[in-house]
């Protein structure tokens, strides 16, 4: 039996509400890469985002490019889960917002700080 291809993964299908649930959870982090399995039970998060973003990050051996375990601080070679950065990259490329700051941490707080402009303006607060 052929496999169903899923459909493309569009911001369009997320509410407005689900998208300021979204930048809550994932805005202004740059740097963590959260347990999408735990997220899935835990989170009010669409389960269609939690799908689209849920990878295998890798460390690439060098201290900003590794990942560490925050429960051991050991580094480790790969982690499952959702980057914050590449969510709220994809979002800021949806709503034509961006950035010029360097540092993964800076250019999120900056892509965080315009994407909650623009949806607190279309939710009309």
């Amino acid at each position: 039996m052929p496999k169903t291809k899923k459909p493309p993964f569009s911001w369009d299908t997320v509410s407005q509400d689900e998208q300021i649930l979204v930048l809550d959870m994932f805005g202004d982090d740059g740097h963590s890469i959260l347990n999408a399995d735990t997220m899935r039970v835990e989170s009010d998060i669409p389960i269609t985002v939690i799908d689209e973003f849920e990878t295998v990050e890798k460390s690439d051996g060098s201290y900003k490019g590794s990942i560490f375990s925050e429960q051991t601080g050991e580094r480790l070679p790969e982690l499952r889960g959702i980057y914050c950065l590449t969510v709220i990259r994809s979002l800021a490329r949806h709503h034509g917002v961006t950035s010029h700051k360097f540092g993964r941490g800076s250019e999120a707080r900056e892509l965080t700080a315009g994407l909650r402009a623009i949806l607190q303006k279309e939710a009309g607060a």
